[in-house]
């Protein structure tokens, strides 16, 4: 496989009153779940949890995630761990890009 070079931030666009996702995991060649999402604001993903560790690393703007036990304000540049089997749901209360990938 060649390198490839990519810039995330430009990878989804922010679309109105929706939120947009794409998966990367094909293009890049991995077998991890690895998704660019682009959330306007005051959009939000209920709670889900994962038999695989999440890590979350916020692109552009400020994502909320609500955890089991707590909330956890995420900017641009910070990465967040999710560990398996924890219920978490997401908000940008501003337009927010991030990616999220999940490993074992």
């Amino acid at each position: 496989m060649s390198t490839t070079k990519i810039a995330l931030p430009d990878l989804i666009q922010y679309r109105d009153q929706q939120i947009a996702s794409k998966s990367l995991s094909r293009k890049l060649g991995i077998d991890m779940p690895f998704v660019a999402y682009a959330m306007a604001a005051g959009e939000s993903i209920s709670s889900e949890q994962s038999d695989r560790t999440k890590l979350v690393q916020v692109l552009a703007g400020t994502l909320t995630v609500q955890l089991t036990d707590r909330r956890e304000t995420v900017t641009i540049g910070e990465l967040l761990v999710i560990p398996a089997g924890t219920a978490h749901s997401y908000v940008a209360n501003e337009p927010c890009k991030f990616i999220q990938m999940e490993t074992k």
